[in-house]
């Protein structure tokens, strides 16, 4: 099936799927070079986008008045708009909050990782030590934590650049 959908892509598609995957490399390091400033940037993208998404929310609600879930879409794009200003005017603390919601965030998906290697891949010792491990981090991460949050978060996100670009270069290049 992959190889259906490669055979699709012409030499032109590639080229720009390899030169995106290459830029999410070179901005991997970049983000692993600085992860303070990754962060930085990373969270400011993050406001912009709540900023945007809560102004387009509010249009699309007043818009359609009559609709049913009207009143949400009020409550959802106020709630994005108030954190996408708080963000972008406190960008310290929306990196300090982001960098907490990660670390909460590998805990969480740690115990899922156990529950799930004994509850449906019968004790797949491999998922269980995976969980273990996200656990271990998220505890490591936490112990440091608020300092840890000037790097933590940039160095997420170069990690998953990093892994973006190489799995998209890997799909592209197995069948080349």
């Amino acid at each position: 099936m992959a190889t259906d959908a490669l055979a699709n892509l012409t030499a032109g598609n590639r080229g720009s799927l390899q030169i995106s995957a290459w830029l999410a490399i070179a901005l991997g390091v970049l983000s692993l070079l600085a992860p303070f400033y990754a962060g930085v940037a990373a969270t400011l993208l993050l406001g912009s986008y709540f900023l945007i998404s809560g102004i387009l929310e509010g249009i699309v609600a007043f818009r359609a008045p009559s609709w049913l879930g009207t009143i949400g879409l009020i409550a959802l794009a106020a709630v994005s708009v108030i954190a996408g200003l708080f963000i972008l005017f406190h960008p310290l603390a929306g990196l300090v909050t982001i960098t907490l919601v990660c670390i909460v965030s590998i805990f969480v998906v740690g115990l899922a990782k156990i529950f799930w290697s004994f509850r449906v891949a019968s004790g797949n010792g491999v998922l269980a030590l995976s969980g273990i491990l996200s656990i271990l981090i998220a505890i490591l991460l936490y112990t440091s934590f608020p300092s840890s949050a000037a790097s933590t978060f940039g160095v997420l996100v170069g990690m998953n650049l990093l892994m973006e670009g190489a799995l998209m270069l890997g799909f592209l290049n197995k069948e080349a």
